[in-house]
C-alpha cells in the first residue's frame, strides 16, 4: 500500500515537472518569436542561425532537466523500497529474536527449578547419611566397622560438596550472587583455612602454611565469604593432587590504585602438575587434566571453574605455572578497599562446646529424618531438645515458653520459617534463630538474613560447624 502510493506520488511529480519543462520551452519560444518580428527587417543570416541555435538549446536542457528530475525521482523510490524492505526485514529479525530469548528464559528458569528441586530432594537423605553417620562414629564403633563408616562419611561428603559445587556455578552464571564490602583479618582468615585444612594434609603427609608479605596490611575491606571460596577451592585442589610434598598459601602486595590496593595470593604446591596443553582448559566446567586423574583422584572438575568466575566477579584475574611432576602455583590477583580499621577477633574460634550443655533448644522441623538427626546431635552435647512440625505452631508456643536458641527450617508446610520468623520477632527480638534450609538457587543466606534470621546452616550441615555456631549465638545473644 505505502510503496504503490510513493510510486503514484513520484510519477505525478515527473509529470508536474515535465509539464512546467514544457511551458517553460513553450515561453521562451514565444518571445524568441517576438523577438524575431520585431528584428525582422534587418534581420541577416547570423542572427536568423543564433535564434535557431537558442531554441535547440533551450530545448536540450528542459529535456535534460525532465531527465535528471525522473532519474532522481526513481532513485528516490527505489530508495524507498529498500528501505521499506529493510524495515520489514528488521521487524522479522527482531520478532525472532524476541521469541528466541523468550525461549532461552523459560529454558533457563526450567533449569534453575529443576537444580533447585533435584538439589533439595537430594540435601534431604544426605543431611540424613552425614547426621547419622556422625552419630555412629561417636558412639564407639566396632573396628570392622569404622573403616564402613568413613566411606559412608567420605561419600555423603562428596555428594553434599558436588550438590554445592553444582548449585554455586549456576548461581554465578545466573547474576544471583552480590558483591558484599566488610573487615577482613587476613590473618585470622588464612589461620582458619589452615585449621581446616588440617585432617587433609595429614591424610597425604603434606606441610601446608601461610607466609604473608609485610607490606601487606592485616586489615583490609572486600568480600570475605567469596575470598575464602577461592582460596578454599585452590587449596584443596592443592592438597588433593599432591603427597608427600607441600602447599603454601602466600600474599603479596601489588599496588595502590587511589582508594583500592592489588593482592596476590599465590597457592604453591609441588604436585603432580598440569600439562601445559590442559592449563587453558582446566577452568572450564567439568574439566580435568585427564579421565585416568578423575577416576585416581575424584573431584567435580568445578572447583576451578568457580574460583575463575568468582575472580572475575570481583575484578580480578588469575593465571596459571605448572610442570608436570614438579607441582603448580596458581596466582589470584585482586582489588580491596583500604581502611585503618581494626577487625575483632571472631570469638567463636575459641569458644569451648562445654557451653552447650544443658541448654534448651527448639527445633521446628517437619521431616521425621531430619527431626531425629537433630535430636540425637543435640543430645550428645547435653542439650535439651523440643521439636515442633509447623510454624504455625512455633509462634503461639513461643509466646509462652522460653528457649536459649531456635533452629528454624525454612520450607515448612504451611507458613515458612523466613515469615515465622517475622512474626515472632515482633514479640520476641532476643532468642537466637538459626535457618535450616536445604538452599536453592533463589535463596542465599544474605536474602535470609533479611527476615531477622541470625545465621543460616545449610543441610547437610558439617557437624564441627553446627555445633561451633550454635555455641557462638548461645554466648553472642542478640
Amino acid at each position: 500500500m505505502k510503496r504503490g502510493l510513493f510510486f503514484t506520488l513520484c510519477v505525478t511529480f515527473v509529470c508536474v515537472n515535465y509539464a512546467y519543462s514544457i511551458d517553460y520551452t513553450l515561453i521562451l519560444q514565444r518571445q524568441l518569436e517576438d523577438f524575431t518580428e520585431i528584428t525582422k527587417a534587418s534581420a541577416s543570416p547570423p542572427v536568423e542561425n543564433f535564434t535557431l541555435r537558442f531554441s535547440k538549446i533551450v530545448t536540450i536542457l528542459s529535456i535534460a532537466l525532465i531527465s535528471i528530475l525522473s532519474l532522481l525521482s526513481l532513485t528516490l523510490y527505489k530508495n524507498n523500497v529498500l528501505k521499506l524492505e529493510a524495515n520489514k526485514a528488521l521487524e522479522t529479525k527482531n520478532e525472532e529474536l524476541r521469541i528466541a530469548k523468550e525461549k532461552a528464559e523459560k529454558a533457563s528458569k526450567a533449569k534453575d527449578e529443576f537444580l533447585s528441586t533435584v538439589s533439595h530432594e537430594l540435601r534431604t537423605p544426605l543431611n540424613a547419611i552425614i547426621g547419622i553417620t556422625h552419630i555412629m562414629m561417636e558412639d564407639a564403633p566396632k573396628k570392622a566397622h569404622i573403616d564402613y563408616l568413613n566411606s559412608l562419611k567420605f561419600s555423603g561428603e562428596y555428594l553434599r560438596d558436588l550438590i554445592n559445587d553444582i548449585l554455586e556455578i549456576n548461581r554465578i552464571e545466573s547474576d544471583k550472587i552480590h558483591i558484599e564490602k566488610e573487615l577482613i583479618h587476613l590473618p585470622i582468615l588464612l589461620q582458619n583455612i589452615v585449621s581446616s585444612f588440617k585432617n587433609l594434609a595429614s591424610q597425604n603427609n603434606n606441610h601446608f602454611y601461610f607466609q604473608l608479605d609485610p607490606l601487606v596490611p592485616k586489615n583490609i575491606v572486600g568480600d570475605n565469604t567469596k575470598l575464602s571460596q577461592i582460596l578454599i577451592n585452590l587449596v584443596n585442589n592443592a592438597l588433593k593432587f599432591t603427597k608427600n610434598g607441600s602447599v603454601e598459601i602466600q600474599v603479596h602486595y601489588i599496588h595502590d590504585e587511589a582508594e583500592k590496593m592489588h593482592l596476590e595470593f599465590r597457592i604453591i604446591d609441588t604436585g603432580i602438575g598440569i600439562p601445559d596443553e590442559k592449563q587453558e582448559e582446566i577452568f572450564e566446567r567439568f574439566s580435568q587434566a585427564s579421565t585416568s586423574i578423575n577416576r585416581k583422584y575424584g573431584g567435580t572438575g568445578l572447583g576451578l571453574a568457580i574460583v575463575k568466575k568468582l575472580t572475575e566477579l570481583l575484578q580480578g584475574n588469575i593465571r596459571l605455572k605448572s610442570k608436570v611432576n614438579q607441582g603448580s602455583t596458581f596466582y589470584v590477583s585482586l582489588p580491596f578497599d583500604k581502611t585503618d580499621q581494626e577487625a575483632k577477633l571472631d570469638s567463636q574460634t575459641i569458644i569451648d562446646e562445654n557451653i552447650l550443655k544443658g541448654k534448651h533448644i527448639l527445633v521446628v522441623e517437619d521431616n521425621a529424618i531430619n527431626q531425629m538427626v537433630a535430636r540425637k546431635m543435640l543430645e550428645k552435647k547435653g542439650i535439651k531438645c523440643t521439636i515442633l512440625d509447623n510454624a504455625e505452631a512455633a509462634i503461639e508456643h513461643l509466646k509462652d515458653f522460653n528457649y536459649d536458641l531456635v533452629l528454624m527450617d525454612v520450607h515448612l508446610p504451611g507458613i515458612n520459617g523466613d515469615e515465622a520468623t517475622l512474626r515472632i520477632r515482633n514479640y520476641d527480638q532476643k532468642t537466637p534463630i538459626i535457618a535450616l534450609t536445604a538452599i536453592t538457587l533463589e535463596e542465599s543466606a544474605e536474602s535470609l538474613l533479611k527476615f531477622q534470621i541470625d545465621d543460616v546452616i545449610t543441610k547437610p550441615f558439617n557437624p564441627a560447624n553446627f555445633y561451633k555456631t550454635l555455641a557462638y549465638y548461645l554466648v553472642n545473644k542478640r
